[in-house]
């Protein structure tokens, strides 16, 4: 994907700094002149942008958590599994994130998480009658987690 490529280069640095501008597709302020499209050159894109070092190691991907991914997988299965009845003020709060002990027979991260909503009517709706719909988003969670942290 151009795009990833084009934030790789922006966040690690280095000559190509001014084509990933321009791979972004983004306007910048002196992109267009008056007639007709007119790109960037490269020495102008040189003098938007400072050169330095990267940022961050090649390898890293992110700089959040397996826990935030956690409440987010959750949060998002919530969406796919309610649709229009999510109350959209919803909020993933991990209460706790064991992860297996080298010697555990059975290597499972245990999540605990809390389902936050803005009004006690609004937890019928995530929970369902008879707990059918939690328990439905649980499951599919469950399987997107273990699939995330293999």
């Amino acid at each position: 994907d151009v795009g990833v490529v084009a934030l790789r280069t922006l966040l690690m640095g280095g000559p190509d700094v001014p084509a990933a501008f321009r791979d972004l597709g983004r306007p910048l302020d002196g992109m267009f002149k008056d007639k007709g499209v007119m790109f960037l050159s490269n020495e102008e894109a040189r003098g938007i942008i400072p050169y330095g070092p990267p940022l961050y190691d090649e390898d890293t991907l992110t700089d959040r958590s397996e826990r935030f991914f956690a409440s987010e997988i959750i949060r998002a299965t919530l969406f796919c599994k309610l649709g229009k009845e999510l109350p959209y003020c919803c909020e993933v709060i991990i209460d706790e994130f064991r992860e297996p002990k080298p010697q555990d027979k059975r290597k499972l991260t245990r999540i605990m998480a809390t389902i936050c909503v803005e009004r006690e009517s609004q937890k019928g709706i995530v929970v369902g009658k008879g707990g059918v719909k939690i328990k439905d988003v649980g499951v599919e969670a469950r399987k997107q987690l273990e699939e995330f942290l293999q």
